[in-house]
């Protein structure tokens, strides 16, 4: 497939689609979505741009932020968890919504087959230096379960989580290193895409707030925290996620204050999210990686009115806590300390249940589906909860109870060769997206983000980046 990129039109479409305007119209679309309930329209203007991307596009780059808006566009109204009768349901727009995915579908194989550039053998023959890792995983998923008799009743269902699984760890990343030219893929476009999400989910948490009445008596209702993809817990590992990737742009002088701005809204909507694990790991990532960046660019410690600017963000916190401590306290009782409420005497039980299952099937596990099945999704959806099994909140615990040792010794491989990967030529660059990834692995050790499709998403994406962008030594870039 041979495009003339040098038609004027096509010129201004390939500038829009790899300029930050391109994901203001995506966050645009996407919060018309969640907060307004348009998911049809907005899902027409989305599925269609994707459409234009897979046949016109100079590459698929511009499909990165469609995959992550999609993820975080359903409202509460549509969660097809809670409800059978949503936008995606046959008789609420389900086949309109599946003609135009078939649509984009056929559109990015077409591309990916007769491009000249990077489709056809050259796209299936592209070196990926994490691809056997992720495979090695996902076949231990497949095979998890074995001889635990827990096939008889939910082989197909286990078959079908684990293909999902091999779809949020390795789709991104396959699509995005075979069919992008790096080489002209704009430098900032990861981080660019992360305050984009940041800001969407800002603008979602606000509009649970004001929709849902979450402050009762100056109290944080945080069960009142849910939208269509998720609730509390998963808006908060999203926000943790966000948090670092601002900071790459500290090192451009014009948008320095506008990278710790973001970042610091992006903790603070962090700790209204209410999410215990994901504040723990978030806030010290947001400290931590605040004060790399300020040695890590010369514009953060030169300019002077930057000095001001930082004296404002650390400075705000401490006097709103020091003026405002006794209702910041009411306001927060959503937060009990560890170990004095119910929610985590069930998280210990929950963990002990994983251990026993392990414990009786330490080779292959039990399969992704509890063997006792002793807790259930509280969901309206019957589709739902047979597509997607409870899980173990725990990564590791994850791992042992579902595949034994042997998806366990499959992960660490995996884990080895992405750690091999940011440690090579090793920069800034790629230790704000790696403190990205490490919010994800972190807030995974206390539930269960790792098995949730939308971050291993961007997950995905974010390797992707980091080896054919970032990857580089001081000589090539």
């Amino acid at each position: 497939m041979q495009i003339d990129y040098t038609h004027p039109l096509l010129q201004r479409m390939n500038k829009f689609l790899y300029s930050p305007a391109y994901l203001l119209f995506m966050g645009g679309l996407t919060i018309l979505s969640n907060v307004f309930e348009l998911e049809l329209f907005a899902y027409t203007l989305i599925l269609l741009t994707g459409i234009y991307v897979c046949l016109f596009a100079r590459d698929l780059l511009p499909l990165f932020p469609i995959f992550v808006c999609g993820y975080i566009s359903p409202s509460k109204g549509n969660n097809p968890g809670l409800s059978e009768h949503s936008v995606f349901s046959i008789e609420g727009g389900g086949v309109y919504l599946a003609v135009l995915l078939t649509l984009l579908a056929a559109s990015l194989i077409y591309r990916l087959i007769t491009d000249r550039d990077f489709g056809g053998k050259k796209f299936l023959t592209k070196k990926r230096q994490l691809l056997s890792g992720m495979l090695i995983l996902a076949a231990t998923y497949v095979i998890s379960g074995a001889f635990s008799g827990q096939w008889k009743e939910y082989g197909w269902r286990n078959l079908l989580f684990a293909f999902l699984q091999l779809v949020a760890v390795a789709g991104l990343y396959y699509l995005l290193s075979g069919a992008v030219r790096w080489d002209l893929a704009p430098k900032a476009y990861l981080f660019w895409t992360g305050i984009c999400v940041g800001y969407v989910l800002l603008i979602e948490l606000i509009g649970i707030y004001i929709k849902e009445d979450v402050i009762v008596e100056g109290i944080i209702r945080r069960e009142r925290i849910a939208t269509g993809w998720g609730h509390y817990n998963s808006m908060g590992a999203l926000f943790a996620m966000m948090i670092p990737l601002p900071f790459f742009l500290t090192g451009k002088g014009k948008y320095a204050w506008f990278a710790y701005l973001s970042a610091f809204l992006f903790c603070v909507a962090l700790l209204f999210t209410c999410s215990r694990g994901s504040i723990l790991v978030g806030v010290p990532i947001y400290l931590a990686t605040y004060v790399l960046s300020v040695f890590h660019s010369r514009h953060a410690r030169s300019i002077k009115w930057m000095h001001v600017f930082h004296g404002v963000i650390i400075g705000l916190p401490i006097l709103v806590t020091v003026l405002f401590n006794d209702e910041l306290q009411r306001l927060f009782q959503a937060l009990p300390a560890v170990g004095k409420d119910l929610s985590f005497k069930m998280r210990l039980d929950t963990y002990a249940d994983g251990f026993k299952q392990f414990l009786k099937f330490p080779i292959f596990g039990g399969s992704f589906f509890p063997l006792e099945d002793q807790y259930k999704w509280a969901s309206a959806s019957t589709t739902f909860g047979y597509l997607f099994p409870p899980r173990w909140h725990n990564t590791f615990l994850q791992l042992l109870a579902t595949g034994g040792v042997v998806c366990f010794a499959a992960y660490v491989v995996h884990r080895v060769q992405t750690f091999k990967l940011f440690t090579k030529n090793f920069s800034g660059e790629k230790l704000f997206a790696g403190l990205s990834i490490a919010a994800l692995l972190l807030t995974s050790m206390v539930d269960c983000h790792f098995f949730n499709v939308g971050p291993v998403l961007i997950y995905s994406a974010i390797l992707a980046f980091v080896e054919f962008q970032l990857n580089k030594t001081k000589s090539e870039s």
